[in-house]
């Protein structure tokens, strides 16, 4: 079975409410209604520099988000009875159809949990092809006081990533592993499954942005404007990178996606961040596209530094994110979330557990 079969049989969330769907299509309608909105000029972003681990995929990362149903771009019937296609939305009409259509989510529930997949897409050791490699994350975060926050990892495998790939891959011979010199111990991946195992946390710091802890009592002092929002990140960016010098609209871009994304806030923060994301200059549509799983929602990019790029596919009829893709050259990875929200299920905890930053037994 292909990895990604098995992964939407596994995880897919059920589909929205029809009020949801019908109030999100209302809500489109009325961004095509509008005209473009005008693009300001892209200027020249700053180099950054970031360090390549600052800029590699960030497996650890964890995020927030429901599945939605898939948006679909809209026909008129003009009088000659030929289809006609609406005009595009803007970025921000994107990005502020998002923030109208977030809805306040079930907040009853012994954990808060979610599950998503974390790739990467990289040239194999002899540059011959692109590998594709995939891990699954869930984190169990409790609700009370004192209690173990569960984050399980399984590794899914890597095969090559497009059929181009899979040609070279099997002319080199249909390696079953690859191994990555530069990093101690060397990175080696395999086409199998691995093992799932489980990582449990009593600090209650297992969620962070840029590495500042989002503690409960964090998230629920997070400003609701988008003005509020954008001076309290830039903080954390600021404190995150010191003096390195950065690109702070593009840390902002993707700074604010991983905060949609990544965290239980509340749906007054997923609504200021999307409005925040929507005045960031720089940022383009790219209309109706599939995000790494398959699903389609609206994208929208931005610029992060030469020859890089970030990519948000949001879901705009539900206000839900589906995935977060970043590209520096070759290498690109995404973060794409499967299901979020409170519950009152207890994890199905494998029986590899260790403690946290701790060797698994």
């Amino acid at each position: 079975m292909d990895d990604l079969t098995l992964l939407r049989d596994l995880y897919d969330a059920p589909p929205p409410s029809r009020e949801v769907i019908s109030g999100g299509a209302a809500r489109l309608a009325a961004a095509y209604a509008q005209e473009a909105e005008p693009v300001r000029p892209v200027g020249r972003s700053r180099p950054t520099r970031r360090s390549a681990r600052a800029r590699a995929s960030r497996w650890g990362a964890l995020g927030v988000g429901l599945l939605g149903a898939a948006a679909a771009m809209a026909v008129v019937i003009g009088g000659s009875g030929t289809p006609e296609p609406k005009p595009v939305l803007s970025a921000s009409q994107i990005l502020l159809a998002a923030a109208d259509s977030v809805a306040t989510m079930p907040q009853d529930g012994k954990y808060w949990v979610r599950s998503g997949v974390n790739g990467r897409e990289q040239r194999d050791p002899t540059g011959a092809y692109t590998i594709r490699s995939e891990r699954s994350i869930e984190i169990w975060l409790p609700r009370a006081a004192g209690q173990k926050t569960w984050v399980i990892r399984q590794d899914l495998g890597a095969k090559p990533a497009t059929p181009a790939d899979d040609a070279a891959w099997r002319a080199a011979g249909s390696p079953a592993s690859w191994t990555f010199p530069g990093t101690t111990p060397a990175l080696t991946l395999t086409t199998g499954p691995g093992e799932r195992d489980a990582l449990r946390d009593t600090t209650g710091k297992t969620l962070t942005l840029l590495n500042t802890p989002m503690t409960p009592e964090t998230l629920s002092r997070l400003p609701t404007t988008p003005e509020g929002l954008r001076g309290y990140l830039e903080k954390v960016v600021t404190k995150a990178y010191g003096a390195e010098r950065v690109d702070m609209n593009a840390q902002l871009f993707e700074t604010g996606s991983r905060l949609i994304m990544n965290l239980p806030t509340s749906p007054e923060v997923r609504a200021a961040t999307y409005r925040m994301l929507a005045a960031l200059p720089g940022t383009t549509a790219q209309g109706a596209a599939a995000d790494p799983l398959g699903r389609v929602g609206q994208a929208v990019s931005r610029p992060a530094g030469p020859g890089a790029e970030y990519r948000l596919v949001v879901d705009t009829a539900t206000g839900q994110p589906l995935a977060l893709e970043s590209s520096i050259g070759q290498n690109r990875s995404f973060e794409a979330v499967k299901r979020a929200g409170w519950t009152d299920e207890e994890p199905d905890l494998p029986a590899r557990r260790a403690d946290m930053n701790r060797p698994t037994r």
